[in-house]
């Protein structure tokens, strides 16, 4: 009895294959291999677009959305190294898309935020951002939309668990 799922049936090349290399319950495997493909688009859009990194691109991402903030909370909201972040930080203070700002509440720590450029090239990137979003998900009616929103969000917050419990243990 073959895939009663069209759409999978259509699928002919690499990716069917990848896909089927493991079966339906191996759906982190399947998250994964998703998430690598969106990360390579986008490494390839905000090149072209912004002429940014993957990494830099996160950390004026994460300015715009929670505002002046410390490179330990970006690298903590992104789930990125913070050496990966510090190198991004260090480059787009250089390009003038980032300033430093001193942290009345700890004088140690540094507040990052977004320069006017930074600002402007983040607002036209984004725009091409929620375009290319749109393109991934045309597919899904509003519900089936939240449907996956919701799915997801139920096994990150099993998988946030998780991580919580074994940085306890260690």
């Amino acid at each position: 009895m073959g895939n009663e799922n069209p759409v999978r049936n259509e699928a002919r090349g690499p990716l069917a294959e990848t896909w089927g290399v493991f079966g339906p319950s191996h759906v982190p495997y399947r998250i994964l291999l998703v998430s690598k493909m969106i990360d390579r688009l986008t490494t390839r859009q905000v090149r072209k677009l912004a002429d940014l990194t993957l990494a830099e691109w996160r950390v004026v991402a994460h300015l715009a959305a929670i505002g002046n903030t410390s490179s330990a909370r970006i690298s903590k909201a992104a789930l990125v190294d913070r050496a990966e972040i510090s190198r991004a930080v260090r480059s787009l203070a250089e390009k003038g898309l980032i300033a430093r700002q001193s942290n009345p509440a700890d004088q140690r720590v540094a507040l990052l935020e977004l320069t006017e450029k930074g600002r402007e090239l983040f607002e036209t990137t984004q725009r091409e951002r929620i375009s290319f979003f749109a393109d991934l998900t045309d597919q899904f009616s509003p519900d089936e939309l939240q449907q996956l929103d919701d799915y997801l969000f139920r096994i990150a917050k099993v998988a946030d668990q998780m991580l919580e419990d074994s940085a306890a243990a260690s």
